[in-house]
């Protein structure tokens, strides 16, 4: 049910809008169209029913998409709470979750750290335990928001297509990938028997227990 002063959604049984306080039982709007203490701001121009209930629709619609493109983890998203995976994974969850470009950002800034830190392994724990904490903390909302957005230009760059093919689209484009983690560490990995074999570059304060000869 729609309140046809602001247009706030109302359940069936409540007689008064939570919203701006208009009472859809009074017949009057002079004689106290409230019926309870002001809770809002009273708009006296009325809404139009058809066009609140066709932006509600288009709200609930949005958020199903959303809710379809972060998975079944999606309320936890929305709360904000402290991201464990992010927090241990680093790069790699960021790179499931499909962030790329966040992905890549953290990934060269963990190169950056251990290069920066090289020579003092304590101060490199330090600031990787508190690089990842970061992480961990903001992950969540950073990704909701990030989300939001994606679903809102899919909806904004296909205006004729129709719920369950915009489902299709956000299933694709959201949800998780084991694919781009597996081809980051095929990547480090690469990238290190480069440095070590070619360029004779040891992984700092790691000593392996057999020797490697190199090329």
């Amino acid at each position: 049910m729609i309140c046809l002063k602001c247009g706030n959604e109302m359940k069936e049984n409540e007689q008064v809008c939570s919203k701006c306080g208009y009472n859809k039982n009074t017949v009057s709007n002079t004689d106290n169209p409230f019926g309870i203490k002001n809770q809002g701001i009273y708009n006296p121009n009325g809404v139009n029913k058809e066009e609140a209930e066709e932006r509600l629709e288009h709200e609930k619609e949005f958020y199903e998409l959303a809710e379809i493109y972060m998975g079944r983890m999606y309320y936890n998203f929305k709360k904000g709470s402290f991201s464990w995976c992010a927090f241990l994974l680093s790069y790699l969850y960021i790179a499931y979750r499909k962030m790329l470009a966040v992905s890549i950002l953290v990934y060269i800034l963990n190169i950056a750290i251990i290069f920066v830190f090289k020579n003092s392994f304590i101060l490199y724990v330090a600031v990787s335990l508190i690089f990842n904490l970061f992480l961990g903390l903001s992950f969540k909302k950073i990704y909701y928001d990030d989300s939001m957005e994606k679903v809102g230009q899919i909806k904004k760059a296909n205006p004729d297509k129709g719920f369950n093919q915009l489902t299709e689209i956000v299933r694709v484009k959201g949800g998780t990938s084991i694919i781009y983690p597996i081809i980051f560490v095929l990547v480090t990995a690469a990238l290190l028997t480069i440095l070590y074999f070619v360029f004779g570059f040891e992984i700092p304060n790691v000593k392996l227990p057999f020797a490697i000869p190199k090329i």
